[in-house]
């Protein structure tokens, strides 16, 4: 898994934003600062800074690792 991760989303799919962040969350991440939010053109984008907690890289998968 990667150390840090920003995940992005944007008011258009907010579910799938969600569910990404709740999926890091899962997995060992977490919250690493505020969530930002921007305006871009006619919508509106978010993103959350994730880091992975200590220990967690200990399971680290090649599979991700390619993605």
């Amino acid at each position: 898994m990667k150390p840090y991760m920003i995940i992005e989303g944007s008011e258009n799919a907010l579910d799938l934003f969600e569910k990404k962040v709740a999926d890091a969350l899962e997995i060992g991440y977490s919250l690493a600062g505020e969530l930002v939010v921007q305006a871009h053109l006619s919508e509106i984008k978010f993103y959350q800074p994730v880091i992975l907690t200590e220990g967690e890289e200990d399971e680290w998968d090649e599979e991700e690792d390619e993605n």
